[in-house]
């Protein structure tokens, strides 16, 4: 039973608050996005009466920054693993119920948001709520790697307390066999999957059928390799956000988005800085766009004001839940490149190579065919970088200093020679531009344009680099009152190609005739 559609809305300052349902919000959608309560900050509470009976399951598919949902009064859950997908069991007698969605985007006592991050942290319900019937016998986890891109030859896992399992890929004749949780198959007259032609397959596993796709990623030398052969990754960093909807973007926007990516020349989206929209990801499998997933966290520190985060429970054992979750959940996209986590965090202190070296463990022992890396920002003073797959650099010459865009190749040289020694993927780059300033100066679409044509010219020719995330597609809302005020007018980070809006500034055109030359 799909709940998306109308729901009885109240709206309280905090959590001990009774609400009083005198207002109505859309599921998917974010309270403080536009209208009554944009900006505000405190509780949405959303209502609905359902009737249904059973074991059920109820599933948001994403949401944020803490979920609270409850039956009749009774409190089911709750959940502070933000843009991840939160489901409930509970037991429901044949009459009408009341379900209640409490969210809120409060940053006081959330163990992973923090009021210094760079982009805003809406409250509301992101993706679409669902009610289903839990029957026996179910598939509870399907997952497929891909292991031999000449052979066809798969790896499949599954979870379930079936008697057997009936196996069959691509509507073939099934194949029963007992029930085993981990075995290899070679997948019949099996088709790529590749940038170009990112032919998809199903498998259907009793009554649960999943897409993938047989591809190999290589990151052993100096160079990526996708199924053997060279790839540069050529890419934007992108924010779920948009002014109107929030991090609930329709599904409708998200596909134009990646199909305006696609169609401008890019390969590669780095997800930032949380887990990705379940249909952003399938879009990636059928347009062959790569892509780069982590779970929330942004330049956090081991000595910040307020928490130390690397040396506090709470925070790295959230983190690890939402990592671990993360990649189980995604692990079927053939478009999922790159594990990521810990974007910018102070990878220079002794206390971060254990962070580092636990998040990356949690990578290698869940899937061993894609590599794993955070972006870092200390470049000269970061102790981490041997513990990684790849390396990452967030650098921004000739915007957060002095030098100009003259600057732009001596940097990237600098980082080249080293950092050589792994794949080097300048992960985020790029000049902030007002759209509509013709300057010339900065904040103009010139600069910023003259300077991601510096970027280009210099990573895509130099073989040193096996790709760039530019900073980023569109201008994203970010905290307009933090310590980054004087760089962020209008409340947004305006380091997009396009804007809010999706409208082309000058860097976008003159990056998409680069790649197209």
């Amino acid at each position: 039973m799909n709940l998306d559609g109308i729901w009885e809305f109240a709206f309280t300052r905090d959590c001990e608050e009774t609400p009083v349902y005198d207002s109505f919000a859309p599921v998917p959608g974010c309270f403080d996005a536009v209208g009554l309560r944009y900006g505000e900050h405190g509780c949405g509470w959303y209502r609905k009466r359902v009737r249904c009976t059973g074991k059920l399951r109820l599933n948001i598919a994403s949401s944020g920054l803490r979920t609270t949902i409850f039956a009749d009064g009774k409190k089911l859950g709750e959940s502070t693993l933000a843009w991840s997908p939160f489901p409930v069991e509970f037991e429901a007698e044949d009459s009408e119920h009341e379900i209640v969605i409490r969210v809120d985007n409060l940053l006081e006592c959330h163990p992973l948001f923090r009021e210094f991050y760079d982009f805003y942290g809406f409250g509301g319900i992101y993706d679409h709520v669902t009610l289903e019937e839990l029957v026996p016998g179910e598939i509870r986890s399907l997952q497929i790697l891909p292991l031999d891109h000449q052979t066809g030859e798969v790896e499949i896992h599954v979870d379930t307390n079936a008697e057997t399992l009936r196996l069959s890929f691509d509507g073939r004749p099934a194949e029963t066999i007992p029930v085993q949780k981990s075995f290899r198959r070679f997948v019949p007259e099996f088709q790529l999957w590749s940038l170009n032609s990112p032919h998809l397959h199903r498998l259907t596993v009793n009554e649960k059928t999943i897409e993938f796709g047989i591809r190999t990623f290589d990151w052993s030398g100096k160079q990526l390799l996708l199924n053997g052969a060279p790839l540069k990754l050529i890419g934007v960093n992108r924010h779920e956000s948009h002014p109107e909807f929030g991090a609930a973007t329709p599904e409708s926007l998200i596909a134009s988005d990646l199909l305006q990516i696609k169609k401008a020349g890019f390969n590669f989206i780095r997800g930032c800085h949380y887990p990705q929209r379940e249909f952003m990801l399938s879009m990636c499998d059928r347009l062959g766009l790569l892509v780069w997933e982590e779970p929330l966290a942004w330049g956090n520190n081991a000595s910040h004001d307020r928490p130390k985060d690397f040396t506090e429970g709470a925070f790295m054992d959230t983190l690890a839940e939402q990592l671990e979750l993360t990649i189980r959940r995604s692990i079927n996209h053939p478009s999922l490149m790159i594990h990521g986590f810990l974007n910018e965090c102070a990878s220079n202190l002794p206390e971060s190579r254990d962070a580092v070296k636990r998040l990356m463990n949690i990578c290698h022992r869940l899937d061993s065919t894609r590599p794993a890396a955070f972006a870092s920002n200390r470049l000269w003073e970061d102790i981490c970088f041997d513990l990684t797959d790849l390396c990452a650099i967030n650098v921004y010459p000739g915007w957060y200093s002095d030098m100009g865009i003259d600057s732009v190749a001596p940097a990237l040289n600098e980082i080249a020679e080293k950092l050589g020694d792994k794949p080097l993927i300048i992960s985020e780059i790029g000049a902030s531009a007002i759209r509509g300033d013709h300057s010339g100066m900065r904040w103009s679409e010139e600069y910023q344009a003259e300077l991601c044509s510096a970027v280009a010219e210099k990573v895509l020719r130099d073989s040193r680099f096996s790709g760039v995330a530019f900073w980023q597609f569109a201008d994203a809302n970010t905290y307009i009152n933090n310590t980054m005020a004087l760089t962020r007018p209008r409340g947004f980070n305006n380091k997009g190609l396009v804007d809010e809006y999706r409208r082309p500034k000058m860097a976008w055109n003159t990056l998409s005739k680069f790649f197209k030359s």
